[in-house]
């Protein structure tokens, strides 16, 4: 679907002292491929894309002022959400090749709407001054991390007073989904599997859950 060049005018900033290496770089095709599959996500994870694109219509909607969108991946399930925004918007993740195929995701034709900015950064070293957002998402990323309680906090930490935090987990819920879970966690792929009560009572938050994807809101 898409190759390597960037739409026209846009450009990867990257954050000062990061490498420019990823786990993810080399990677990108395929992982963007799989998790825009309805069947793939019905099977493993017994949900759909429409639901995670309509979570993050949901943070778009949420506040007017810039959002940033912390380990983005490819946009897959917030491009349409952040095209048709008027919103400053800074889409954020480790990996350049994640963050070229997000551009060419977003761009209308060859170009990228203005006030969105693609920013190579690490999620927990993140190059922004804190309270500067309305809205931080992090979509799909939390079931990698070893201390979810720390990335919210460090997440928190980024939002002005009255702003809010959209996030998304993989949680193990169906029998199937936690099996693919653990096979995951045992490739070295995600951090130990979690229900959604155990990130609940890890977060101290209330998480809701459809399948194997928690969802969380929160505002501060």
């Amino acid at each position: 679907m898409f190759g390597s060049t960037l739409p026209s005018g846009v450009v990867i900033e990257t954050q000062p002292g990061l490498d420019p290496g990823a786990r993810y770089d080399g990677r990108a095709a395929g992982y963007d491929w799989l998790i825009g599959l309805g069947l793939y996500n019905r099977l493993a994870w017994s949900t759909s894309p429409r639901d995670y694109a309509a979570f993050a219509q949901q943070a778009v909607d949420s506040r007017t002022g810039p959002l940033l969108d912390v380990a983005a991946g490819t946009a897959a399930a917030t491009a349409q959400a952040y095209r048709s925004s008027t919103r400053p918007t800074i889409v954020s993740d480790r990996s350049r090749d994640m963050l070229a195929r997000a551009a060419q995701r977003l761009a209308d034709g060859d170009r990228v709407r203005p006030g969105i900015r693609f920013v190579q950064a690490d999620a927990f070293d993140l190059p922004f001054a804190p309270g500067s957002f309305d809205t931080v998402v992090c979509l799909g990323f939390l079931h990698l991390v070893e201390d979810p309680a720390g990335l919210l906090a460090h997440l928190r930490a980024q939002l002005r007073p009255g702003g809010r935090l959209f996030c998304s987990s993989l949680v193990a819920a169906t029998p199937r989904g936690t099996r693919y879970l653990n096979l995951l966690h045992r490739a070295g792929e995600v951090a130990p599997p979690r229900t959604a009560d155990e990130l609940a009572s890890i977060t101290g938050q209330t998480w809701r859950r459809r399948g194997s994807m928690a969802y969380l809101e929160l505002g501060i």
